[in-house]
């Protein structure tokens, strides 16, 4: 099971059900794991089943189903790598009260909101940004960004215009205007990626970033299973987690960085 920060640790399926499958990783019971991850070939399947210790931990979502990035973040949290815990997001809107200066996260949304990037210089610690269904001015976003999801953008975005960034974490979803997509596999910094229903796009465009050796973690939806399967085989990522937890995982891999010179 990969942890996102290149490393992995073992698991093995203890029981198999319709479409989920029950781990026994690092002296936890994982239980209703969705099976996406082996059936996508993001986890190896190990040849053998044992039984889980009886002293394990056990978790399982109310609804029985633990999807993949999620049993990885309890594994990950288990072992000291990341926070299970997803820190909060402040919200911008009408009814929303001003973030204070010092916020590092911050969301802007709702339909007819429009937003110039430069306005956020207010904030100097911020990095984790959200805008979802919003106009944007200018593509000016705050150059100590780390994390940025665009999620249904109603203005062109080019990401040749933001790829000075330097951005550990990117998602972008339902971007019907999204141009430059090519300046992605040679983003240095990006370790992960989120591209959902992005379905104008097409394989030769993103096969590219199966051979990107930075990211970590990906996640990439063009739209039709065979495409998707076709850009699978050919790489190795993780599922991505929920681009807020990157801070951790950045901080991790910064100190493995240092130690390595």
């Amino acid at each position: 099971m990969p942890l996102g920060d290149g490393s992995s640790v073992p698991a093995t399926i203890a029981a198999c059900a319709h479409h989920t499958v029950t781990l026994a990783v690092c002296g936890l019971e994982l239980a209703g794991v969705s099976d996406r991850a082996l059936v996508l070939h993001r986890w190896k399947r190990r040849a053998n089943a044992l039984a889980p210790a009886d002293d394990a931990l056990r978790y399982a979502r109310h609804n029985g189903w633990i999807g993949p990035a999620h049993a990885e973040r309890i594994v990950a949290t288990h072992l000291g790598i990341a926070n299970l815990e997803l820190p909060p997001l402040y919200v911008r809107g009408v009814r929303a009260a001003q973030p204070p200066p010092d916020a590092r996260r911050l969301r802007v949304a709702g339909r007819g909101v429009t937003l110039d990037p430069r306005e956020l210089s207010r904030y100097p610690r911020l990095e984790v940004l959200e805008c979802a269904d919003i106009t944007l001015r200018s593509l000016d976003f705050p150059p100590a960004l780390r994390a940025l999801r665009l999620a249904r953008i109603a203005t062109p975005v080019d990401l040749r215009e933001i790829a000075r960034l330097p951005l550990r974490a990117l998602a972008l979803e339902e971007m019907r205007e999204l141009r430059g997509v090519g300046v992605l596999a040679g983003w240095e910094s990006l370790e992960q990626l989120e591209m959902l229903g992005c379905w104008q796009l097409t394989l030769d465009e993103v096969m590219p970033l199966a051979e990107t050796r930075n990211l970590l973690r990906a996640e990439i939806d063009i739209g039709g299973r065979r495409k998707n399967a076709e850009l699978y085989k050919r790489a190795n990522w993780a599922y991505p987690w929920p681009f807020e937890c990157l801070e951790l995982l950045s901080a991790r891999r910064d100190a493995q960085l240092a130690r390595n010179g």
